[in-house]
């Protein structure tokens, strides 16, 4: 059986390669990827206990069995430093009201958090919270940061913003309008690179939404971030302890 096996982020960046191909037996699983993923790419496999599996856009254990003509991914840890990916696959149904102030996805540039947030209110709105991730000029270890890049295992990512955002309106059915938008791309010092923005009638509820729509964009959502630093050098956030990358 052959793969097309997907890589992002700072896997991509050590082996070189954005697509690696694998053959296993039929009814291979996925731990056995793993092992013939290490053996084939030695520069990944100290990395392969902090990748997770994605097989069809969708989170996969080592007990996975997998196919020919899946799509299959391996996953760096995601931009929010969370290892933690466990996911709750259920789906609130959305009046059709509520989904017209349901805005989710990636974005290409700046984030309009003004039109975001007009767009989840509505007349019986009285608190709007948000959380505005900024680039700052450093990171807990690493002074001299200018700038972040973000990228993303795109498809996979829609997906789970979106899923977030029904999950939280099921969690808090007082939300009345949920925003959940990530910035890709290079993003210099002060710009803006996640907004989590939650209306609702009272604000105790729409504090509590948007702390839990977060935590979970954070831990789930496949975005991958790179610092880098004023002498060039970067490194891949969740790969720090295999050192900075020139």
């Amino acid at each position: 059986m052959r793969l097309e096996v997907r890589t992002f982020g700072g896997l991509a960046e050590r082996v070189g390669l954005t697509t690696l191909i694998v053959e296993l037996p039929e009814h291979a699983d996925v731990a056995l990827l793993r092992r013939v993923i290490a053996t084939q790419h030695p520069a990944l496999a100290p990395l392969m206990p902090r990748v997770a599996v994605s097989v069809d856009l969708e989170l996969a254990d080592d007990a996975t069995v997998l196919t020919a003509g899946q799509e299959v991914a391996l996953l760096p840890p995601v931009a929010g430093g969370s290892d933690d990916r466990t996911a709750d696959g259920g789906d609130a149904a959305l009046d059709a009201a509520l989904e017209d102030r349901v805005l989710t996805g990636l974005v290409h540039g700046a984030i309009d958090v003004e039109g975001a947030i007009a767009r989840i209110t509505a007349p019986r709105t009285g608190a709007v919270v948000t959380f505005l991730g900024t680039v700052r000029d450093h990171a807990e270890d690493l002074d001299g940061v200018v700038r972040l890049e973000y990228s993303a295992y795109e498809p996979m990512a829609e997906r789970e913003l979106a899923r977030i955002a029904q999950e939280t309106l099921g969690a808090h059915p007082d939300v009345e309008g949920i925003a959940l938008l990530h910035a890709l791309g290079a993003l210099d010092v002060g710009a803006h690179t996640i907004l989590v923005a939650v209306s609702s009638p009272h604000r105790a509820e729409a504090f509590a939404a948007c702390r839990d729509a977060l935590e979970a964009v954070k831990d789930r959502v496949p975005v991958f971030k790179r610092e880098v630093t004023a002498d060039g050098a970067h490194r891949w956030v969740g790969l720090t302890d295999v050192g900075p990358q020139p």
